[in-house]
């Protein structure tokens, strides 16, 4: 995709190496764009995606999962500034949060070693990447923050609760920063996706307690699901490469996106359903709300002084 004339931006994109953040690494790149990808194993990755450093693309080793990551993003982030020298104040950063994993089961059939473990990456790592690079893009006063999320953020799913968890809070916390970055010109972004042909299915654990009897019937079908389609992509009907094209454009703010800016309120942060199956699940999960809402006016009332 050919960029628009939009000024060149630099993308920091978190779990870059495979998936859905290769294929925004790759649109990003194409279009013009600097993109920074992180990776917990960067030599693999330039050497299994050659195509991302022949674009320009430059890998950084990290792990969000480590206390140290926010020392070592800011490290970047201060070179790549020194680069830009006089025009530093004005440089647009893109940063999305993308690293993560899904963890199958009930919460109560994992150790608390595993929870802890689960959220360094997929709740910790969000923030320290938050807390390395805002104080950047709030005094360039310009940026745009993208938290990748799930449908299973917005629609709790039992068989992996942990994971809608993590990502029910980064979204909250998304939506809550949305509200203090607009007045420096920050646009905010949650992208649901839903099933897409990437290696995703496959990077999954399993409660280390395993399955608790009671919950098999619900969990062990969804369980062998998930690894059915690890092993068969064609179960689900999601493009990586136009995820990674519509992402584009949202940041671009064209194509389908133009008129979606033009009428939305930059103190919000945009929701992104990417797939029609997220958008049927966020569909019902609204309805949902609707029908208990509407139940609870005399309830809520009643309890007025």
């Amino acid at each position: 995709m050919a960029s628009t004339g939009v000024s060149k931006k630099i993308w920091f994109i978190t779990g870059a190496s495979s998936g859905l953040g290769l294929t925004m690494a790759l649109s990003a790149l194409r279009a013009g764009h600097r993109v920074i990808g992180t990776g917990r194993n960067i030599e693999k990755a330039s050497s299994k995606h050659p195509e991302f450093a022949q674009l320009g693309g430059v890998w950084l080793q990290l792990d969000v999962a480590q206390p140290n990551a926010e020392q070592t993003i800011q490290q970047l982030v201060a070179k790549e500034e020194q680069k830009l020298g006089k025009d530093k104040d004005s440089a647009h950063w893109v940063v999305v949060n993308n690293a993560g994993n899904t963890l199958l089961g009930a919460v109560e059939d994992m150790s608390e070693g595993q929870i802890q473990e689960y959220l360094q990456t997929n709740l910790y790592g969000f923030v320290r990447v938050w807390k390395a690079l805002l104080p950047t893009l709030r005094r360039n006063r310009t940026g745009t923050l993208i938290s990748i999320s799930s449908i299973w953020g917005f629609v709790p799913k039992p068989e992996h609760m942990l994971y809608s968890a993590a990502k029910a809070t980064t979204e909250s916390l998304t939506e809550s920063y949305a509200t203090l970055l607009e007045p420096f010109g920050i646009r905010t972004m949650i992208i649901e996706p839903g099933g897409f042909r990437t290696p995703f299915a496959g990077n999954n654990s399993l409660a280390d307690g395993g399955i608790s009897e009671d919950y098999k019937p619900v969990i062990q079908p969804w369980v062998d699901l998930v690894n059915a389609a690890s092993k068969d992509l064609t179960m689900v009907n999601g493009d990586p490469v136009k995820f990674g094209d519509r992402l584009l454009d949202a940041v671009e703010g064209q194509g389908l996106f133009e008129s979606i800016w033009a009428e939305h309120d930059r103190a919000k942060a945009l929701r992104v359903q990417l797939g029609s199956d997220s958008y049927g699940l966020f569909e019902q999960r609204l309805s949902e709300f609707q029908k208990g809402f509407a139940k609870m006016a005399d309830v809520a009332k009643s309890t007025d002084v």
